[in-house]
């Protein structure tokens, strides 16, 4: 036990904090973007037939949807902060507050890409791209900058840039250091809105403007 507590003092707090967004973020991926585009897929005849019989719009069923992500998501995250302060490698702090509600945002952002996904592509589709999914959301999460330092790594965070989960690792990170995260909230909040416009485009394009 007491070599247990000794590796666990040694371990950075960086490190912990990482392993503590790469759990959450990987619950939110799996939640969000495959169980949830596939159930979404499962009821997608239900609801467009409902929305053009009745007032209950896809707009509707899409906010309805995201508050049941936003549930579940936040069960998750409950569930391993409270693992990590029982083994005591979290402590319940404002970085730890911040980064709760960034990843709830995040999760929302996540269930919007979720829900186009499970209302233009199938069923069988997406159990079939439930592995992929997941791996190429892991690409936009895991900031490669910090285990490798090359010209592939150079272009792959060139592109994890442009998406919003670059930044909560960087917003982490700020905030152990107490220093400003002004600029990287920005960064988060920017990316996070224009990336979600071409999935909201889609929708739009796709569904809502093609059943009138």
């Amino acid at each position: 036990m007491l070599k247990l507590t000794n590796t666990d003092q040694q371990i950075p707090l960086t490190t912990k904090y990482i392993w503590f967004l790469v759990a959450c973020l990987m619950g939110i991926t799996g939640n969000s973007i495959v169980t949830f585009s596939k159930r979404i897929s499962n009821s997608s005849r239900f609801y467009r037939l409902k929305a053009n019989l009745s007032h209950y719009s896809i707009w509707h069923f899409m906010v309805d949807q995201l508050i049941t992500q936003l549930v579940l998501n936040g069960m998750i995250m409950a569930i391993i902060v409270l693992v990590g302060l029982a083994l005591g490698t979290l402590s319940l702090n404002a970085a730890l507050l911040i980064s709760l509600i960034l990843l709830i945002a995040f999760g929302i952002y996540y269930s919007i890409i979720g829900f186009v996904l499970g209302l233009t592509m199938e069923s069988a589709v997406l159990d079939a791209a439930g592995a992929p999914l997941m791996f190429i959301s892991a690409l936009f999460i895991v900031p490669f900058s910090t285990f490798a330092n090359n010209s592939f790594e150079h272009f792959i965070t060139a592109i994890q840039k442009v998406f919003p989960g670059y930044y909560l690792y960087s917003i982490g990170t700020h905030l152990l250091a107490h220093a400003p995260i002004g600029t990287e909230l920005t960064k988060f909040f920017i990316s996070f809105c224009l990336t979600t416009l071409p999935f909201i485009g889609i929708l739009w394009f796709k569904l809502i403007k093609k059943a009138r």
